[in-house]
């Protein structure tokens, strides 16, 4: 719509004189630059032709005076597709310009879209058994596991910690390791792995000091 209205102002314009003007094209890009303008020098009159948009926040426009110069500007703040604009304009010949400032109406304004929904936790696997464990805010940190088969590997943040272990029905058996030290660790996870009740101990010692989880 703009770049029609820009092209029948120039239409217009021309039809109303009685020599063939001189036509001159620009162009300006912007990707992620914030804004891009392009000095098209002194004109008769200069319009819009093109307008490819960018991202919500962008926009070309044309203004200048016909006494002094005319500009084109791309402006795209946000790094979205690049914001790229056209711009024609015409003189007649031996014409020095002449006229009051113009200014061709910018794009129009940008429009807000609502936030994307966030994105769903995967559903479990076939059985009622999760392929990724957690997050779980855990006793000793974040904890997040991965399960192949029936073996379960995974990390948690307290001292740079691993789990390891195999999982028959809701229950993990297997090693922890940290940067001080390693032992053994049972896991007890809730119907639906939203949670578990967990032990562990230091070395080969049996499993018998607290170690929950929560998602």
């Amino acid at each position: 719509m703009l770049r029609s209205m820009s092209l029948m102002a120039l239409a217009l314009w021309a039809g109303g004189v009685s020599a063939a003007p001189r036509v001159t094209s620009y162009n300006a890009e912007c990707h992620a630059c914030g804004e891009k303008r392009v000095d098209m020098g002194r004109h008769s009159f200069c319009a819009l032709s093109y307008v490819h948009s960018g991202g919500f926040n962008s926009y070309c426009a044309v203004g200048g005076n016909p006494k002094s110069s005319w500009w084109l500007l791309a402006k795209d703040p946000d790094g979205g597709e690049t914001q790229a604009c056209g711009a024609v304009c015409m003189d007649l010949e031996g014409s020095d310009g002449g006229g009051d400032s113009v200014v061709a109406p910018p794009s129009p304004p940008p429009v807000s879209r609502p936030a994307p929904p966030p994105a769903p936790r995967p559903d479990p696997a076939p059985g009622g058994v999760p392929d990724t464990f957690g997050p779980y805010q855990s006793t000793f940190g974040t904890l997040t596991m991965q399960r192949n088969g029936n073996r379960v590997t995974g990390t948690y943040t307290h001292k740079g910690g691993r789990v390891e272990g195999t999982l028959s029905g809701n229950t993990l058996t297997g090693r922890w390791t940290q940067t001080n030290g390693e032992g053994r660790m049972v896991f007890r996870f809730n119907p639906d792995f939203s949670g578990f009740a967990g032990v562990w101990s230091y070395g080969d010692a049996v499993p018998n000091q607290e170690w929950n989880g929560q998602r």
